[in-house]
């Protein structure tokens, strides 16, 4: 096997691994470094496309802590905002794809972790949620990762972490699904071209990932898992915008 194929199959291990014992986190674990081992703009379409079968399996184990109207407000929101987004990284040069993405996953995480600390509480309202849909569709669809701007909406609404990481779901899973169609509405070959035998190794790994998060749940406290996912994210996010600088001035 191609190493560049071992690398992404690890690094969708480790995305679903993450997703699995947090709740979120697939998208800003793997998200950076496939933009940088595949086109960006098929990258992220294959970001989107792993992050909702995750999610998919995540919901199946987490389907009665939905809060379905919710679900449905976020998803208006992400609908308008995900079209501006993948039009952004459609329009723009590879590298300056990839260091966009990288910025902005920094940038995410950083607000997310200011907001934790100094967000102050609102009360959830139709118009809050849509506003908040908005901006996690506008970085679902220009790099994959709508879960800090749900993050920083979650904290300052005090919603309830449970409940939080189970909506969050079948969220991600109408976002990621926009995500692919308007990405391949302004560019049909943003579709990930690999052989039939890496799309097996990805849903395996997939699988796998889940498998071990669950385990690993069952003994590793959620806060550490965070802690380490935010360590890798924003490592992602730095070689992204290093290795698309590089692109550029070389």
């Amino acid at each position: 096997m191609d190493f560049v194929v071992v690398l992404i199959v690890a690094f969708v291990f480790l995305g679903a691994l993450m997703q699995r014992t947090t709740g979120m986190g697939f998208a800003m674990v793997a998200g950076p470094f496939l933009v940088v081992l595949l086109d960006p703009v098929a990258g992220v379409v294959l970001i989107n496309a792993c992050g909702v079968l995750s999610s998919l399996i995540v919901l199946s184990r987490t389907f009665r802590e939905v809060r379905w109207k919710r679900v449905a407000v976020l998803a208006v929101g992400a609908l308008l905002g995900t079209i501006p987004g993948a039009l952004v990284t459609t329009l723009l040069p590879q590298d300056a794809v990839r260091i966009f993405i990288g910025a902005l996953i920094i940038a995410a995480l950083t607000m997310s972790l200011l907001g934790s600390r100094f967000a102050p509480p609102v009360r959830p309202s139709p118009v809050k949620s849509a506003t908040a849909g908005f901006f996690s569709g506008f970085m679902s669809g220009s790099a994959g990762v709508g879960g800090p701007a749900m993050s920083v909406y979650a904290i300052m609404t005090r919603w309830e972490q449970r409940s939080f990481a189970a909506t969050l779901q079948p969220y991600f899973v109408l976002t990621g699904l926009m995500a692919i169609i308007a990405k391949i509405a302004f560019d049909p070959s943003a579709v990930p071209i690999l052989p039939g035998a890496t799309w097996v190794a990805i849903v395996a790994a997939l699988l796998l990932g889940q498998l071990a998060g669950e385990l690993l749940s069952r003994v590793l406290p959620v806060q550490t898992a965070r802690v380490f996912m935010i360590v890798l994210a924003y490592f992602g996010g730095a070689v992204t915008v290093a290795f698309g600088a590089a692109g550029a001035i070389g």
